[in-house]
């Protein structure tokens, strides 16, 4: 048990390195100066909606509220049976900047698309700007985000800007599990050496036409991270970073809305690889269980190993909250996160392959199609 604690202790010390390096490198993008350039380009605001009712009106209010001033903003309303429609026309009409807002209607999903990519690319045919920013309907920004990322961008040299974005609100059990994901999320980031997040994936219009556009990566659930991927192999500069103070978003409310909520992705993370799912659920288990129990169970010498791990994970913890605003005690939370999340991924998998595909929003996906891509 001493040895299996040990090499337990050694590949945590190697990822806590890897995070730790790679999250000193991540930039804090409301931290550099929005007026370094005096001609900005023309940024494309594309926003993907599905009943949205919740949040829409909010989020596009902060995004005709931008100071920057060649803006467009098109809103896809994706077949949409809530009120999101009449509330985006609501805004439209009383808004100062009403004419920088143009809203799509989509009635019909064509075969080969996943509903989102879909409304995304649509979105993207009518578009204008330079730069294309992708992003939700639940995702806020503060008036500088578009002239603080597009004078980063600019200024860096770059072609593809993706940031994380703050998280609030939630229960404490959620806000404890963010706390873990983003960890984890971070590290994988690192390892695969791309990224690519939903919330915020601003990227220039010649890029993203050299790269395929969405039709690349139609029927793909991780499209963001997909298109992070073809932006790297194809030689193209990106860089991920922070969005505290410019973009926020509340992913979700409580436990059972993320178990829900990571259904149709984390099997798609797997590359929808029953094999890929059992290795990564027996390594969570061993890294994020496994010491805990040993901490009350093993022999001394293995026990004090194990303390070792924990104690990484405190100091992960602690640097994690100075920046994402949680607690560091968090750490504490990790087995039962742990738990939920290999929870999360086996249902993910079992549902999927039970179903012959996905049901998202209302729309079926099967199998077959998804793992062509």
């Amino acid at each position: 048990m001493t040895a299996f604690a040990l090499l337990i202790f050694i590949g945590g010390c190697v990822i806590f390195l890897q995070w730790y390096i790679g999250i000193r490198r991540l930039p804090v993008i409301s931290n550099y100066p929005s007026d370094c350039l005096r001609d900005l380009p023309s940024v494309t605001v594309i926003v993907a909606v599905r009943d949205e009712e919740k949040n829409i009106y909010d989020s596009v209010y902060t995004l005709l509220n931008q100071n920057y001033c060649h803006l467009e903003i098109i809103v896809v309303n994706d077949r949409s049976t809530d009120h999101t429609l009449s509330l985006l026309n609501k805004l439209k009409a009383s808004h100062i900047n009403h004419d920088k807002l143009k809203i799509i209607t989509i009635s019909h999903l064509p075969a080969g698309w996943l509903g989102k990519n879909h409304a995304l690319y649509q979105g993207f045919l009518q578009s204008k700007g330079e730069i294309l920013l992708f992003t939700d309907g639940d995702i806020f920004f503060t008036k500088e985000t578009l002239k603080r990322t597009v004078n980063y961008l600019i200024s860096y040299n770059l072609d593809h800007l993706t940031l994380i974005p703050e998280n609030k609100g939630g229960t404490l059990p959620y806000r404890a599990f963010h706390s873990y994901w983003s960890i984890i999320g971070i590290w994988n980031f690192i390892q695969l050496n791309h990224a690519g997040v939903g919330a915020f994936n601003m990227i220039r219009a010649s890029v993203y036409r050299k790269i395929g556009t969405h039709e690349s990566v139609a029927l793909s659930p991780d499209d963001d991270l997909k298109l992070g991927k073809l932006i790297v192999s194809k030689g193209f500069r990106q860089q991920l970073g922070l969005g505290k103070d410019l973009v926020s978003v509340q992913w979700y409310q409580n436990i059972p809305e993320v178990i829900h909520g990571l259904e149709k992705n984390l099997f798609a993370f797997m590359r929808y690889r029953v094999l890929y799912v059992v290795l990564f659920s027996i390594v969570i288990f061993l890294f994020h269980v496994i010491p805990f129990i040993g901490l009350f169970t093993a022999s001394f010498f293995a026990q004090l190993t194990f303390a070792a791990v924990i104690s990484l994970y405190a100091l992960m913890f602690t640097i994690n909250a100075r920046i994402f605003n949680d607690s560091s005690w968090f750490f504490l939370w990790v087995p039962i996160n742990a738990f939920i999340f290999i929870f999360c991924l086996c249902r993910s998998a079992y549902k999927t392959i039970r179903n012959g595909g996905i049901t998202w929003r209302g729309t079926r996906y099967p199998l077959k199609d998804l793992r062509k891509k």
